[in-house]
């Protein structure tokens, strides 16, 4: 915030709380300005630290005064760009640095670093804590004349110096910044997620000095906010995610109909094909964006041109769109702090919000009375154990203690109950509108799954059924071809190619690829593919190719398996038989017994072998006289013999135990004999 001007005029006394709120609201642009807001802003104002903890979207503004630079510290490098943008339309001289801006800014001929050190007005550098440790910043922190300059330091989402995540080191890492700046410099950090125990603790760790900071804390609840923990219903393998189709309605005609949502995934194939502008109602937001393009999607969001947002982790934390009246996390939280951050994206204008978070069944907690030791029970126990309490408490609620309870009791407030806040303890039907919609779905789906349901096509005999090896090539294949044919024809960069061809209709291909020997066959296996009419020729062409490849391969595999000659495969000896059984290392000290060359695959020393038996067949006994020699061997302790130069291959044992007993009889004469024996 900018300091007095001769522009800002006021009635109020120099630094008054009334005299900070009116600046708060013309000179910050603050729409509503919190009880808490000018109090943090006159400690900060007075050169007091201050760490602070308030519910998100409470606003946790910064007041500077006088000339000189602030150091912000924000988690993530979207937040860099946003926070710099929204102070640089304050009319402060902000600089987002990170490594993006850094580069592209180089590229251009500028110097981030060199433009926050000249000047002698307020600057502030916007960055994430791993900046700190870069080169240029390290240099610029050794100058005497930048670290005079340097009046505040801003340290935002506090809560993640206790969060065992990627954050978490370079938050750590603050605790150096108290020996590289002046003792004069102003801190103040703030967190929506603390206990009033991890609220000191975070404070130290970040290198607040013990009872000399405000520790300022606020109620973390936001009234409203409707709670809805949800367990997923439907599966979602099939590509359909039905347990979020109620955010489109079944009869939508006006996307008015559809609430502003930031969502985790995808829900397009429900807009209907004639509605306008219908690739732009459903948009993804991540960090692989340009600058430029988000804050565009941004504004399309705040008017409502977009009406539903797929976000990453991006949107964690400092996501401020006010107007979003639906939440809806997709993803297991691992920390309360996260879902506390996830849904706290929602309602942030003060208005009335829905915020829902779906979990899979094994989250449930069994009721009284069922068996403890159920395998499956005890399997669902191990997996929440591994989930902070209040996660598994959230998603859990009782008439005791509703989603809010939990949240409030964790940090340490008093639970103030408040009529439907909750779904389903507070208010048993706050979901049964949604389910209604959700209802439309599945009969739709179902009703569609009937109607395209075809005879189960066989394979005609052209290829052979894919192993598992193969599968897996056959996996990789296609997941590159899709990758570089959706990089052609996609209209927004940011869409993923999943959604050219899903991932359960390319696993679908994998399976039955070997069915695929037309383009209709290939649209009967991929039924659902939305670019099977424009794309499916190609991808048959290319599939066809990779199934003429693997034919070779089981060609090549059958005639290196197969027999050498007619006379071969009509022979039908037990040594034949028990050849084909044995391993590659004891054929080769077949060869090595019997001066045959070794080299090559099994199957080609398996012929090797097999031939050299046969040509010499007529010096092995018959049948009868294997039978009897086995029968004598049952009774009669002697080695096993040898017919001239040939080993008598049905008096040998074929048992790993029997071989290690024969050893222990005949451990000296029969060495080499043994060596060989099948």
């Amino acid at each position: 915030m900018a300091p007095p001007t001769p522009s800002f005029c006021s009635d109020h006394a120099v630094n008054s709380r009334e005299w900070m709120e009116e600046l708060l609201r013309t000179r910050a642009q603050v729409r509503e300005v919190y009880p808490h807001q000018p109090e943090l802003a006159m400690h900060i104002n007075a050169g007091e630290d201050v760490f602070c903890v308030a519910g998100t979207s409470m606003g946790k503004t910064l007041a500077l005064h006088e000339k000189g630079t602030a150091l912000m510290i924000v988690p993530t490098k979207v937040l860099v760009e946003q926070q710099a943008d929204v102070a640089s339309r304050r009319g402060l001289r902000a600089l987002a640095i990170n490594q993006d801006t850094v580069r592209n800014t180089r590229l251009t001929g500028r110097d981030l670093f060199k433009e926050l050190e000249a000047g002698d007005d307020i600057r502030i550098a916007v960055m994430t804590p791993a900046m700190l440790n870069e080169a240029d910043m390290k240099a610029l922190l050794r100058r005497p004349s930048f670290i005079n300059s340097v009046r505040w330091l801003s340290i935002d989402e506090a809560h993640l110096v206790g969060h065992d995540g990627i954050f978490q080191s370079g938050y750590i890492s603050l605790l150096n910044m108290r020996v590289r700046l002046n003792s004069s410099v102003i801190w103040a950090a703030a967190t929506a997620t603390a206990t009033p125990v991890e609220a000191l603790s975070m404070a130290a760790a970040l290198g607040f000095h013990p009872n000399k900071y405000i520790n300022a804390r606020y109620s973390v609840d936001r009234p409203n906010l409707k709670f809805i923990p949800r367990i997923l219903q439907h599966p979602t393998s099939n590509g359909q995610f039905l347990d979020y189709s109620f955010i489109i309605p079944f009869d939508l005609v006006d996307i008015k109909q559809i609430p502003e949502t930031i969502l985790e995934e995808f829900l397009d194939g429900l807009l209907p094909p004639s509605l306008p502008n219908r690739d732009k109602i459903i948009r993804t937001y991540n960090s692989l964006l340009p600058f430029e393009e988000r804050q565009q999607l941004i504004e399309d969001f705040k008017a409502g041109h977009v009406r539903v947002l797929i976000v990453t982790d991006t949107a964690t934390y400092g996501f401020d769109v006010p107007n979003i009246r639906l939440a809806v996390l997709t993803d297991l939280p691992t920390s309360k702090a996260d879902k506390d951050q996830k849904l706290g994206r929602a309602g942030r204008d003060g208005l009335p919000a829905v915020v829902g978070a779906f979990a899979p069944s094994w989250l449930v907690e069994p009721p009284d009375g069922v068996d403890p030791t159920n395998p499956k029970h005890l399997a669902e126990l191990e997996r929440r154990k591994k989930l902070p309490p209040a996660v598994v408490q959230w998603y859990n609620p009782t008439a005791e203690k509703c989603c809010r309870a939990v949240t409030m009791q964790h940090d340490g407030e008093a639970f103030i109950p408040r009529p439907g806040c909750c779904v389903p303890i507070c208010e048993p039907d706050g979901f049964a509108a949604y389910l209604a919609e959700t209802a439309k779905w599945v009969q739709f789906f179902d009703a569609k799954q009937q109607t395209a349901a075809e005879p189960r096509i066989r394979s005609d005999g052209t290829f052979y059924a894919f192993q598992k090896p193969m599968k897996e090539s056959m996996e990789q294949m296609l997941d590159r071809w899709r990758h570089r044919i959706w990089a052609q024809i996609r209209t927004r960069p940011e869409e993923p190619c999943e959604y050219f061809l899903p991932r359960h209709i390319l696993n679908s291909i994998v399976n039955k690829a070997h069915v695929c020997t037309s383009v209709e066959r290939l649209k009967t296996v991929a039924a659902d593919w939305d670019y099977a009419d424009t794309h499916g020729q190609l991808l048959f062409d290319y599939l066809n190719e990779a199934l003429t490849g693997f034919s070779q391969i089981f060609k090549e595999r059958a005639a290196a398996d197969g027999p050498s000659s007619e006379s071969e495969a009509e022979e039908d000896t037990p040594g034949v038989q028990l050849l084909e059984k044995t391993t590659l290392a004891v054929l080769h000290s077949f060869c090595r017994e019997f001066n045959l060359p070794k080299s090559g695959n099994k199957s080609v020393v398996v012929n090797r072998v097999a031939q050299y038996f046969i040509s010499t067949a007529s010096s092995f006994p018959s049948k009868q006289e294997i039978d009897e020699r086995k029968a004598s061997l049952m009774n009669i302790d002697e080695p096993p013999t040898v017919l001239g130069d040939k080993t008598n291959l049905a008096s040998l044992p074929t048992s790993p135990k029997k071989d290690k007993k024969r050893k222990r009889k005949y451990p000296k004469e029969n060495q080499s004999l043994m060596t060989s024996q099948i």
